[in-house]
């Protein structure tokens, strides 16, 4: 075969099977997709799902449906319970307020009793009073309080004045320097009355006392 011949029967052949262009021969074709990029498979090319497959999924489904309703009605419920733990705490505190009253009920009666007395009292007071009758007054007063108090459960402390000075009942205003050594910690007087309640002794307001210091007489003198 001459040189005519084989050229005639290469351009014969690049007729019949035409070159690939480069891109393709760079990625060759695999599946009707170029290898190398990402393929993208149509919804109509899918296979189908098998039966098991699908019913698999399809308990799945409902599973979640289950749990979700679950968790919907757990929430309602627990809505509810707070609404009636609302309603419950507001009538707690409904019949505290009635339960109050009606503990004070007598105290207030005699506080109203005491306030019209005071009135009635300054009322009749003459322009010239004595220092006397102003301390009658007063304390007549002062022992009605205290009967109201009594009835509240709460006693004046007694007036220990020498007696030993308690820190658990007492607080020291003042101290007095004395040269009697067996005296030293005792209280001198009391400034103002200490109360506490009657069940358990529990001090309510301690007494303010003045209380007795030793000092030997030089210091005195000085």
């Amino acid at each position: 075969m001459g040189p005519q011949d084989r050229s005639d029967d290469a351009a014969a052949e690049r007729l019949l099977h035409p070159a690939e262009p480069a891109e393709q021969l760079m990625h060759p074709k695999k599946n009707g997709h170029v290898e190398g990029e990402p393929a993208v498979l149509a919804l109509a090319d899918a296979p189908p799902l098998s039966a098991e497959l699908a019913l698999r999924l399809t308990a799945i489904e409902a599973g979640l449906a289950e749990v979700a309703q679950r968790f919907a009605g757990e929430n309602a419920r627990a809505v509810a319970r707070e609404r009636v733990i609302d309603r419950q705490h507001e009538e707690i505190e409904r019949l505290k307020v009635i339960e109050r009253a009606g503990q004070l009920r007598p105290i207030v009666t005699d506080l109203c009793r005491l306030r019209n007395g005071l009135l009635r009292q300054a009322g009749t007071i003459p322009d010239e009073i004595t220092g006397p009758q102003v301390t009658t007054l007063l304390d007549s007063f002062a022992g009605t309080v205290e009967e109201i108090l009594e009835r509240c459960g709460v006693v004046v402390l007694p007036r220990d004045v020498g007696a030993p000075f308690a820190s658990s009942r007492q607080e020291v205003t003042a101290v007095v320097e004395i040269d009697h050594p067996e005296r030293d910690g005792t209280v001198a007087d009391v400034v103002q009355d200490g109360y506490a309640e009657i069940h358990d002794g529990k001090v309510v307001v301690p007494a303010r006392v003045r209380v007795h210091r030793y000092v030997t007489k030089e210091k005195t003198d000085d």
